[in-house]
């Protein structure tokens, strides 16, 4: 089960993905952030994604306080590939340096 890397929700089905312009899946990006090779909120910035899924979240869990859903998220999107520039850089400095192990790492 994979994430999406715009939102960060859950992707464990085939409609759960996105789609590239050919109308194959997209294995990066949800149904909901990605159709037809691109974003479906093109001019949606890193806060207003934060906004979006704070309210999400606590609106399925009204117990969670506003701040640790808010807080949680500017954690992890920033992270993901929509929203970091680095992205691929880091996984494939990370695949590169797996087989080595944690303390070999430079």
């Amino acid at each position: 089960m994979g994430f999406c890397n715009s939102c960060g929700k859950p992707m464990s089905r085939g409609d759960e993905l996105g789609t590239n312009e050919d109308g194959s899946k997209n294995e990066y990006y949800c149904s909901d952030c990605y159709q037809n090779g691109e974003f479906t909120e093109p001019d949606l910035t890193l806060q207003d994604m934060i906004v979006k899924k704070a309210k999400e979240m606590l609106d399925k869990n009204p117990d969670l306080r506003e701040e640790d859903a808010t807080g949680l998220l500017m954690y992890f999107l920033p992270n993901l590939k929509r929203w970091n520039p680095n992205f691929d850089e880091e996984v494939n400095h990370y695949q590169s340096n797996k087989q080595r192990g944690y303390r070999q790492m430079d």
